[in-house]
């Protein structure tokens, strides 16, 4: 379990979980929050792990709803979001409690596009590969979209998911972003524990 090695201090403890509905990817995977609420309430190592929810999915609104209770931070996509569900969301962010949310956009996706967004969300989540199964190429083109975000809001935290091994990581990390997510590289690894301790490194 990623708990087994990830930092002590709680803060920096941060897992993140894709959400696919086998619609907006052609991936499907587990979406059952109540579940975790229960593993959480009976397990130490998952109670002092921050849930980060990826949400991959056409039917957005309901789906928020189900993991707003215990996430801790919420990312969605740009590509599914209509007025309707953005006003639903800007009601939400305007809680004082409740998780952080994050907006994200796909490889295909020109990141001129979401300039419009980015002075009220501060945290963007860039795809390097196409959503969906874990194990894609990073796409270069990544590199430029961080730049740019970071040349025009500096402030904005760039996390960026896909093709994340100790290389690609060391670019991402040059160009300006802020988190790395990998999952492939550690789980399909001899050694997670060591392929996690190489990316901590970058």
């Amino acid at each position: 379990m990623a708990a087994e090695f990830l930092p002590k201090t709680k803060s920096k403890r941060w897992v993140q979980i894709d959400i696919s509905d086998g619609k907006f990817t052609k991936a499907k995977s587990w979406n059952e929050p109540e579940q975790l609420k229960e593993l959480r309430i009976t397990n130490y190592e998952l109670q002092n792990v921050k849930l980060e929810i990826h949400l991959m999915v056409n039917n957005l609104k309901p789906n928020f709803l189900k993991w707003l209770e215990i996430a801790d931070r919420i990312i969605f996509h740009f590509e599914n979001l209509d007025e309707v569900e953005l006003s639903f969301i800007e009601k939400l962010k305007s809680k004082k409690s409740g998780p952080e949310f994050g907006l994200a956009i796909t490889m295909q996706t020109p990141v001129q596009i979401i300039m419009p967004f980015l002075s009220e969300f501060k945290f963007i989540q860039l795809l390097a590969v196409n959503p969906g199964y874990s194990g894609g190429e990073f796409n270069r083109e990544t590199l430029k979209k961080i730049k740019f975000i970071k040349k025009n809001y500096p402030k904005v935290v760039i996390e960026i998911d896909g093709g994340m091994n100790e290389k690609t990581a060391k670019l991402v990390k040059k160009a300006g972003a802020d988190i790395i997510n990998s999952a492939s590289y550690i789980f399909d690894s001899k050694n997670p524990k060591e392929a996690y301790q190489k990316l901590s490194l970058v």
